[in-house]
């Protein structure tokens, strides 16, 4: 390391009393005398000057022979930068020639496709896949069987402030249908049935869909908004769609249940639908008073969503976590539905109505952190 040091700047610039650092006795060999040293000191002043401008030139030789490089690359035919550059994604590739690169470094096309995660679902026996980026939410995706075919709804894209509160979609829900026998729920091979406002009555209150069921021609949705900040969501609420005619090409709103007070199904309710006569049944215990509670049923057309016919269900009382079909009477005919979902805390506690506050909240919790 020193001799090359040594060897580009031989004599120390500005220090003319080097030989000072030879030692106390400088002049001990023969022929070595002070005016020899004054000799060697203004040879080695004059080579100093010398090699100094030598660099000054040699840094505008190398200026020049980049400039004139840069010119050669910015004339080159575009054919040949590709051949000996990186390579390029083919959207570059089938540009123009004589549009110059981008100075973004040059990407596959592959690298740039966001990585996929898909939901899966079984729907009668048949597997099916929706495939999803890896930050969506799989429980916010859906797909049911409909006589049209199989609708399904994929989750948006959320923004995560870290806080739940605050938490909210970026894009609306939307509702597409796709052939029965296509696997792959993809939106660029589906129907687009319909989309669902982003906000819900202003702009930091966002609408949210959290379940979808199959009734036949038509599909269940609950859907509910939900303010940013806010503790609780609200204004749930349970409509109907008409998927048949929305295949068709009609244009088609989901049909609100505004008629029933949705408070009866709280304490312990099942909701199913009747696909052969196309009926949402609601049946559900209503408290009476004095420790009892009377069955009631109800029917809707699912159509209009208005109540029809008082109903009666069959041993309601007899009806298990895991049971699928319920049975009911219309005057004197008997009926089947699908059972869809039974909801209320009854199902966990039979006692739920004279629980206390606290009580009511942890077997909520419970019935909360138990349900998929």
């Amino acid at each position: 390391m020193r001799g090359k040091a040594d060897d580009s700047n031989p004599v120390m610039i500005g220090q003319n009393d080097w030989y000072a650092q030879a030692g106390k006795r400088p002049f001990i060999e023969d022929g070595f005398t002070p005016e020899l040293m004054l000799q060697i000191e203004q040879a080695a002043t004059l080579k100093n000057k010398n090699h100094t401008r030598y660099r000054i030139n040699k840094s505008v030789l190398l200026t020049s022979v980049a400039m004139i490089l840069l010119m050669g690359v910015l004339n080159l035919p575009m054919g040949i930068w590709k051949s000996q550059g990186p390579i390029q994604s083919s959207s570059v590739q089938s540009q123009a020639a004589g549009i110059l690169p981008s100075s973004t470094p040059a990407t596959n096309d592959r690298a740039l496709e966001t990585p996929t995660s898909p939901a899966e679902f079984e729907i009668s026996g048949k597997k099916y896949y929706m495939p999803l980026p890896m930050n969506r939410d799989k429980s916010k995706a859906y797909a049911v069987e409909t006589t049209a075919g199989i609708l399904w709804s994929p989750p948006p894209t959320m923004v995560d402030y870290k806080k739940p509160k605050y938490t909210h979609p970026t894009e609306p829900f939307t509702l597409y249908l796709s052939s029965k026998d296509q696997t792959e729920l993809s939106a660029s091979s589906a129907t687009r049935i319909y989309t669902f406002p982003l906000y819900a009555g202003g702009a930091s209150t966002y609408q949210y869909l959290s379940g979808v069921y199959g009734a036949g021609d038509y599909i269940l949705l609950y859907t509910y908004k939900r303010t940013l900040g806010a503790d609780k969501y609200e204004y749930a609420k349970m409509s109907t769609l008409n998927v048949k005619k929305a295949m068709a090409g009609e244009t088609m709103v989901p049909k609100e249940l505004t008629s029933f007070d949705d408070t009866l199904l709280n304490y312990k309710s099942i909701i199913a639908v009747d696909k052969e006569h196309d009926q949402l049944v609601l049946s559900y215990l209503e408290y009476i008073g004095d420790l009892k509670f009377q069955e009631k049923t109800v029917l809707y057309d699912l159509e209009t969503m208005s109540i029809q016919t008082p109903a009666a269900a069959i041993g309601f009382k007899e009806i298990k976590e895991r049971t699928l079909i319920m049975n009911y009477k219309v005057g004197e005919e008997q009926r089947k539905a699908d059972i869809l979902m039974k909801a209320g805390l009854g199902w966990l506690d039979e006692n739920r109505a004279f629980l206390s506050e606290e009580q009511q909240n942890k077997l909520y919790m419970d019935f909360m952190n138990n349900t998929p």
